[in-house]
């Protein structure tokens, strides 16, 4: 065998293990350091303490186990105390102003789902009558916006330098989520 041909040879054989040494090595190393997706985590709801655990895999959520108290029996008519006292001091009226509902999206609907745009990222929630949001993670040098007009329609707005990403949640006619991307 000529000599040019077997330096050729064993040039080739060590460019190609070389390139898949370096092959696996970034595809470990990409693959082991990709950032996670958020998640929905179990929170209580502000009015009855229940907590709901939220899936992303299954259409119709379900909620867990109640944490509030059973109501109380109302007491028969022979048990019912004939001598009342009144109060001295009535009970103080709350100082903030009432704030409207949060939309609610623990019962029924669609469930969860992550959708990624050039701007960042959002977790919305389909609810039997309501969207909402889970969470919106900006990419990078862009700033986050959100927008609920209505109970069954979330829009969330990434904004860059140059570029502008918009996630809009409907709830009707049928649960979809819309990417409008647009750069200047």
């Amino acid at each position: 065998m000529p000599r040019l041909l077997r330096y050729f040879l064993v040039w080739l054989a060590c460019t190609a293990v070389t390139v898949t040494a370096v092959f696996l090595t970034v595809g470990y190393v990409v693959h082991s350091t990709a950032p996670m997706p958020p998640t929905a985590r179990t929170l209580p709801t502000a009015l009855g303490g229940a907590t709901l655990a939220p899936s992303t895999t299954s259409p119709s959520p379900t909620p867990s186990a109640s944490r509030t108290p059973a109501p109380r029996p109302k007491p028969s008519p022979s048990h019912t105390p004939t001598h009342t006292t009144p109060a001295t001091h009535p009970a103080p009226k709350p100082s903030t102003p009432s704030t409207p509902a949060a939309p609610d999206c623990r019962d029924g609907g669609f469930g969860a789902q992550t959708v990624q745009s050039q701007g960042g990222q959002v977790t919305v929630r389909w609810g039997a009558k309501a969207v909402c949001l889970v969470s919106a993670v900006p990419a990078p040098g862009f700033t986050t916006k959100t927008a609920q007009g209505s109970a069954d329609e979330l829009s969330v707005t990434f904004s860059g330098a140059h570029h502008r990403s918009t996630i809009t949640a409907t709830l009707y006619p049928q649960p979809k989520a819309v990417i409008a991307e647009v750069s200047w």
